[in-house]
């Protein structure tokens, strides 16, 4: 019982109630881990085509995530959370249907830009209603939970696959329908919110230093990371992978997270935050190298842990640094702009994906960025260590001390 309030104690009712939403859309998130696999296995595009496709979704991504930040700040969270789930249950419709690279780069547009575009709002929902000692568990049970779902969605959406992509589409639009409806029973924002949010915006958010710099080291690392979406579905799909074999493939991630977030809970939330996003990153950049390059399936399921390890590292860890420097009437934006990196990385990844097609440069310069993201979460720890002590503290402390006095 120690162990279970440790981890899941103390936290509001309205917390699991939108935690029960979250986890029911991530239940069905099957249609952007397989939309790589989808366009080259069942629409037969060629590598170059399915990278521009995919770029057109990361253009969409980029923008979703600081203007559902903005908008969540502005018109308030639920609203934002409720418009986004309808928005990617028409998207996702609609792509699953479309034929032709020109439509189908048009409808990855949207399902980029409304499939993630609750997130900010989400982090900032919880931000705002969760206890400050409990703050940074509850982003990372956020984190947990979203990947208890896609451990289930990786596995049936392998299986819908098998015998009808369309399927995929389907059952995720459901899904994100009964979200917005389950969303319209949150809250609403307060209106001193979301007045003091049409004054001060993204011009004050882009003057933060410590806001910009761990965005640009996030964005680094999404780069990389974003290669498990962009380029081992291709490498796969080579290889012969059948969608099955690829959805238990993809389920190693989250079952990784899960048996990572739980076991070391503890020392995550005990260490510098800026130290495990260090690791992290070092680790994602490593072990997704040797991904790629492992000589067969079984090599590649064995190698997978390392980066998904690192990957729950420094996922955990990230918002809580977001929640340390954000000013509570801009949580919104500062989340925005930060999640804005996931985006912009799945641009990127794309071009450089497209660039480097079948040369191990793609790996072997993903794992020297890695660590280069690693050290640039040291180097700019000791820089915010000279201006914010509270960024010394362990992720969990840091969190504390951001709160006003009597907050």
């Amino acid at each position: 019982m120690g162990w279970w309030r440790r981890r899941f104690g103390g936290l509001p009712r309205t917390f699991w109630g939108l935690m029960s939403g979250v986890g029911l859309a991530r239940l069905g998130f099957f249609a952007v881990p397989f939309l790589t696999f989808w366009l080259v296995a069942d629409r037969h595009f060629s590598a170059a085509q399915a990278a521009t496709v995919m770029t057109a979704f990361g253009l969409g991504w980029t923008l979703s995530m600081p203007l559902g930040g903005w908008l969540a700040d502005r018109l308030g969270r639920r609203l934002v959370i409720v418009a986004s789930a309808f928005g990617a249950a028409a998207a996702y419709v609609a792509i699953g249907g479309v034929h032709g690279l020109l439509w189908t780069c048009g409808l990855a547009f949207a399902t980029g830009l409304t499939f993630d575009l609750y997130r900010p709002a989400v982090q900032a929902f919880l931000t705002d209603v969760v206890p400050g000692e409990h703050r940074k568990r509850a982003l990372g049970l956020l984190y947990l939970v979203m990947n208890v779902s896609r451990l289930v969605a990786c596995v049936l959406g392998g299986v819908l696959a098998e015998r009808a992509f369309v399927a995929l589409f389907v059952v995720n639009a459901v899904v994100n329908v009964l979200f917005g409806l389950l969303a319209l029973r949150l809250p609403g924002s307060s209106a001193s919110a979301r007045n003091s949010a049409r004054t001060v915006g993204f011009g004050a958010a882009l003057q933060d230093p410590a806001l910009v710099g761990f965005t640009a080291i996030t964005a680094v690392f999404y780069s990389v990371h974003m290669q498990s979406m962009v380029s081992l579905p291709v490498v796969f799909s080579s290889a012969g992978v059948t969608p099955l074999q690829y959805g238990l493939l993809l389920a190693l991630d989250p079952l990784v997270v899960v048996v990572v977030q739980l076991l070391f809970q503890q020392w995550l939330l005990r260490t510098p935050a800026l130290v495990v996003c260090a690791l992290g990153a070092g680790m994602v950049g490593v072990g997704l190298a040797l991904t790629g390059m492992s000589g067969s399936l079984s090599e590649a399921a064995l190698t997978i842990p390392l980066w998904v390890a690192g990957e729950v590292a420094f996922l955990t860890a990230a918002p809580g640094v977001v929640a340390t420097i954000a000013p509570e009437h801009l949580r919104g934006v500062y989340f925005g702009v930060w999640g804005g990196t996931q985006g912009l990385a799945a641009v990127a990844a794309p071009l450089v994906a497209s660039l480097l097609a079948g040369s191990l440069l793609i790996w072997l310069g993903g794992a020297a960025f890695g660590v280069f993201a690693g050290a640039a979460c040291l180097a700019l720890r000791r820089w915010l260590l000279r201006r914010r002590s509270d960024l010394a503290l362990p992720a969990a402390a840091a969190v504390r001390a951001s709160l006003p006095s009597g907050g």
